[in-house]
């Protein structure tokens, strides 16, 4: 029986090994499919910022500045389609599972330095600290609990929104004040400040066990979420294959290796996203600059985003109470995703399409396997069980 349970084991390994390079090739199709549909993606997006939310702010500027702009753009999408590879994407994955790794053991020490302390309070403390040591921040229940927090940095404050008239804009940061702030307007600077910290220590970064367990499109039925997080599930340990340059034979290594390279491909937009705010509020053409903490908590599902054009972010700000009615009541930006920039491009939904069928065979293979793998574990027990009962059987025979 352990050698049926061993031959079929063999036999899915080899069928994976013969399915993997068409899986790297569907791969690399979909990620050249996306670094040449990428450009036009982020123009519509800028365009929709530029023509629809701040018109007139773009009117003002002069024609050299708009058409550095438009360069630029084509500068930081050039740069990162140049990441856009599996091996570049898979290189970032592993720094992020050691970055994460290393985390996790910063925690797990702090932990146990609080309890050798004698001081379980600051072991709970440590739990809620970022790598960066930041304050610690309230219980999370799961998600990200906006209240009175604004979702953005006090850069949207500094340039100036109807509604919060005074405030100066990027140009006249440059140039010196041609009279000081107000107590008022001082006092609304500090509280926007205070707002967007509070909001970066309160946002909490998903764990990695709960990171690659994430799957882009869950199924429908929720026993098949029960046993794809079952199968990803990350241990404790660093495990290099997860994040080879080549694929693991091996399928449940597979579905992990597969669910770090979408986290890291998800990562390499946000950064993109993240650079393209930044040079879009230089010109004055963005809202705000968000934190990124709470651009992977939109990511993570963990903030409920308005609806918004493909590629755009539109946040609600609850500032109504602050305020007035006179501030402003959300925030639009960019934030490249993958759903939205396959919805816009046909050829990148079809490439989805196939990656989603590869992998739900991959999750039926991994399955099958992790029980006969279980099965020929418990056969082996049951021998090495019974054999070492045999053995202390027979100088109990002799002694009688």
């Amino acid at each position: 029986m352990p050698e049926e349970a061993q031959r079929q084991i063999d036999l899915l390994l080899q069928q994976q090994e013969q399915l993997a390079p068409e899986l790297y090739r569907d791969l690399a199709l979909y990620l050249q499919v996306l670094r040449e549909g990428l450009l036009h993606a982020v123009q519509q997006a800028c365009f929709h910022l530029a023509t629809q939310v701040v018109p007139e702010r773009y009117n003002q500027l002069p024609s050299e500045r708009r058409q550095a702009f438009q360069q630029r753009l084509q500068e930081l999408v050039q740069r990162t389609g140049t990441l856009l590879t599996i091996e570049q994407v898979i290189g970032l994955a592993a720094q992020q599972q050691r970055r994460e790794h290393r985390r996790q053991r910063t925690q797990q020490q702090r932990m146990l330095e609080a309890f050798l302390n004698g001081d379980p309070a600051d072991s709970a403390d440590t739990t809620d600290r970022d790598a960066g040591d930041r304050p610690a921040a309230p219980p999370a229940s799961g998600s990200v609990h906006l209240s009175l927090d604004l979702p953005v940095s006090a850069d949207l404050f500094d340039r100036g929104l109807p509604g919060l008239p005074g405030l100066p804009s990027p140009q006249a940061a440059a140039e010196p004040p041609a009279e000081p702030q107000s107590s008022e307007q001082a006092l609304l600077q500090s509280l926007f400040q205070m707002a967007a910290e509070g909001l970066q220590a309160s946002t909490t970064a998903t764990t990695p066990a709960a990171e690659a367990s994430a799957e882009p499109e869950p199924e429908s039925e929720s026993s098949s979420e029960a046993e794809a997080a079952m199968l990803l599930a990350a241990p404790a340990d660093l495990d290099p294959r997860v994040t080879a340059t080549t694929l693991p034979r091996d399928p449940i290594l597979q579905l992990r290796w597969w669910s770090h390279f979408d986290r890291a491909l998800r990562r390499r937009l946000r950064n993109l996203s993240h650079a393209i705010n930044v040079e879009m509020l230089r010109l004055g053409l963005a809202q705000g600059l968000l934190p990124m903490n709470l651009l992977d908590a939109v990511l993570d599902g963990q903030v409920d985003a308005l609806p918004a054009p493909a590629n755009l972010l539109r946040l609600p700000l609850p500032l109504g109470q602050v305020l007035g009615p006179n501030a402003p009541s959300e925030v639009l930006t960019l934030l490249l995703r993958s759903s939205d920039l396959e919805y816009e491009q046909p050829r990148l939904r079809t490439c989805r399409k196939r990656l989603e069928q590869r992998r739900r065979a991959l999750r039926t293979m991994a399955k099958r396997y992790r029980s006969w793998q279980r099965r020929l574990d418990a056969l082996e027990a049951e021998h090495q069980w019974y054999q070492d009962h045999a053995h202390n059987q027979k100088p109990a025979a002799e002694h009688s």
